[in-house]
């Protein structure tokens, strides 16, 4: 017998990762960042079903003025998560500081064929170096969670 899930419901999760460090010293550019390799795939059940997009990703500026912007790209299209004049841009790190960042959105990609969902980065500021990724002084993993949301 068929199972009924009530709206908000977790239909499926997956996941993604990387410990590989990344670098952009030249690369500001919103509009062709540079890749992650941080991602994970998901093949939603409903095509009426929200993502729930989650990322903790660590990051450093460093030298100069360097920060980092960090973007979603749902199968290669920008996600414009808010209406700010940065539009889909998820945040940035404060210069020269490494530390986990962490965002969350809904993601409505009406769809049932498989989504690819990839975290990119440019460097924000002067001059530097933007690290995804900071391994220099310890172990870093940074990871992507979507979750398939029934409506």
């Amino acid at each position: 017998s068929a199972v009924v899930m009530a709206a908000g419901s977790v239909i499926q999760v997956v996941h993604g990762y990387t410990t590989t460090q990344v670098t952009e010293s030249s690369n500001t550019s919103l509009s062709s960042p540079t890749d992650s390799g941080l991602a994970a795939t998901i093949t939603p059940k409903f095509s009426s079903s929200k993502i729930l997009v989650c990322v903790d990703a660590s990051l450093r500026g460093g030298g100069g003025t360097a920060w980092v912007n960090c973007l979603i790209k749902r199968g290669g299209t920008l996600i414009d998560y808010s209406a700010c004049s940065d539009d889909g841009i998820l945040g940035y790190s404060i210069n020269h500081t490494s530390g986990q960042s962490s965002w969350k959105f809904y993601d409505s990609p009406s769809t049932t064929s498989s989504t690819e969902y990839r975290v990119f980065f440019s460097r924000y500021g002067g001059s530097g170096t933007a690290y995804f990724n900071v391994n220099s002084n310890h172990y870093a993993l940074s990871t992507i969670a979507l979750m398939e949301i029934k409506q």
